[in-house]
C-alpha cells in the first residue's frame, strides 16, 4: 500500500472514532451535568404502570409515523411547532408544571436539549430526555406503534 493511503486511512479512522465515541460524550458534558435523562427501560416501566407521564416526540410528522414508528402514547409535536406553542401557551400550562414530561427525538439531537431548556425555564420541574431517543428505545427491543399507523 502507498504511504499516503495508509496515512489517509489512519486519519479517517481517527475522525470516525472521534465522531462516533468521543464527540457525543463531549457534547453531553458541555450541556451540563444537571440535564436529566431517563433510560428507555425505565420509561417503559412508567408507561406500563400507567403513571402520569407526558411523552413529547419532537420528530417531524413523517418521522413519527413512517421512519421507525413511535412510542405508544407519545404526542407528536415537531420542534418548530413546539417552540411556537410553548411561547404562546406557557401561561395556560401553569397547572401542569409538576407533571412529568419526557422529551424524545430520534437520537440525541440539539433540538431535544433546547426544548428541555425551554421547559425548565418556563418552570416545569420534572422534565427528562429519553436517553439517546427512539433509536435507543428500538435497540433495546421495546415496542413502538407500527409504522404508517396514525392514532385515531
Amino acid at each position: 500500500m502507498n504511504g499516503n493511503f495508509k496515512s489517509f486511512l489512519i486519519v479517517a479512522l481517527a475522525v470516525y472514532c472521534f465522531m462516533r465515541f468521543v464527540y457525543p460524550r463531549l457534547k453531553r458534558m458541555l450541556r451540563g451535568r444537571n440535564v436529566a435523562y431517563i433510560e428507555p427501560k425505565d420509561l417503559e416501566k412508567k408507561l406500563s404502570a400507567k403513571e402520569d407521564v407526558l411523552l413529547i416526540d419532537l420528530r417531524t410528522q413523517g418521522e413519527f409515523y413512517n421512519m421507525f414508528g413511535h412510542i405508544d402514547h407519545a404526542i407528536n409535536l415537531p420542534f418548530g411547532e413546539f417552540m411556537i406553542r410553548i411561547s404562546e401557551t406557557a401561561d395556560r400550562l401553569a397547572g401542569f408544571k409538576d407533571t412529568p414530561v419526557v422529551l424524545t427525538g430520534l437520537r440525541d439531537e440539539n433540538s431535544v436539549f433546547k426544548a428541555y431548556c425551554v421547559l425548565k425555564q418556563k418552570g416545569f420541574v420534572n422534565v427528562a430526555i429519553l436517553n439517546y431517543g427512539v433509536s435507543n428505545w428500538l435497540r433495546q427491543g421495546l415496542p413502538t406503534v407500527e409504522r404508517n399507523v396514525k392514532k385515531v
